[in-house]
C-alpha cells in the first residue's frame, strides 16, 4: 500500500513531458479541488509512475482502468457495486482527480485509486501484459477539427495497446456522443484482429446498471438530459 503524500507532494510538476507524449492531450477546465484530503487515493504519476501492481496489490478478484475519468462518477461507482474490483481512474487534469479522490477517501472504500498520468502511456509501460479485466473509455474529447483528430486516443495503434493490457476475454467498453468519433473507434477496433465488438455484453453490462460499465458519468447525465443519442460498444479480448 502506499502511503499518503505529504502536502508538497501532491503539488503536480508545472510540466511533465510524459503528459504530451504521442500528442497533445485534452486537459479539463481545472474545477475547485474541495474540501477534504484525497491522502493516498490521489497520486502524482511525474516522470516515474507507480506500476499497476505497486497501486492494486493483488488481492483483487479483478483490476480495471477507466481512462478520462473526471469528476469520478463511474469509479466511485464500480467501487461501491463491486467491492472485490480494484478500479483505477488515470486523469490528466489534477483538479478533477483530486476532487475524484476525496468523494473516494470520504466513502471509506480501499479499492480504487486516482492517478494523474498519460492514459495510453501507462498502459504501455506501467501495466504487465494480460493484468486488467476491463478498460473504461466514456465521452473522451473528440478532437472535432480534422487537423486535431490525430490527438484522439482511438488512433491506429491502440489495439495493440489494449491488447497488451487486457486479458483474454477482457472488455474495452466505450461511450460517446459524438457519431464521428464513435464510427472511427467502431472502424479502428472492429478491425483489429484481437478484438471482436460483443453485442450481448453491451446489453449485460448496461441492464446490470450503474458501475458495471458505461453508467454513470457526468457527460452521460448531461447528454441524456439534453436527448443526445449515446453509442456505446464493448469489444472483446480474443486470443491467446
Amino acid at each position: 500500500m502506499l502511503r499518503p503524500m505529504s502536502s508538497p507532494e501532491r503539488d503536480p510538476p508545472t510540466y511533465n513531458p510524459r503528459m504530451h507524449r504521442g500528442g497533445k492531450l485534452s486537459f479539463r477546465g481545472r474545477v475547485q479541488d474541495g474540501d477534504g484530503d484525497p491522502g493516498e487515493f490521489l497520486v502524482f504519476g511525474g516522470q516515474d509512475p507507480p506500476t499497476l501492481r505497486d497501486l492494486a496489490g493483488s488481492q483483487w478478484r479483478g483490476i480495471e482502468v477507466e481512462i478520462g475519468p473526471g469528476k469520478g462518477a463511474f469509479v466511485l461507482a464500480a467501487t461501491a457495486a463491486r467491492p472485490d474490483v480494484f478500479v483505477l481512474g488515470i486523469e490528466a487534469a489534477p483538479g478533477y482527480a483530486s476532487l475524484a479522490a476525496t468523494k473516494l477517501a470520504q466513502s471509506g472504500r480501499d479499492n480504487g485509486r486516482f492517478l494523474v498520468d498519460n492514459g495510453k502511456l501507462y498502459l504501455q509501460d506501467r501495466v504487465e501484459p494480460g493484468a486488467l479485466d476491463a478498460v473504461h473509455v466514456y465521452f473522451p474529447d473528440p478532437w472535432p477539427k480534422r487537423r486535431h483528430r490525430g490527438r484522439r486516443l482511438f488512433t491506429d495503434d491502440v489495439p495493440a495497446v489494449l491488447a497488451r493490457a487486457l486479458r483474454p476475454g477482457g472488455c474495452l467498453y466505450f461511450a460517446s456522443d459524438n457519431a464521428a468519433y464513435a464510427g472511427q473507434v467502431a472502424r479502428v477496433m472492429g478491425s483489429a484482429a484481437d478484438f471482436r465488438r460483443d453485442e450481448d455484453e453491451e446489453a449485460r453490462a448496461l441492464a446490470a446498471g450503474p458501475g458495471h460499465a458505461f453508467t454513470p458519468t457526468n457527460f452521460e447525465r448531461k447528454y441524456v438530459a439534453e436527448g443526445r443519442t449515446i453509442r456505446r460498444f464493448a469489444f472483446r479480448r480474443v486470443g491467446r
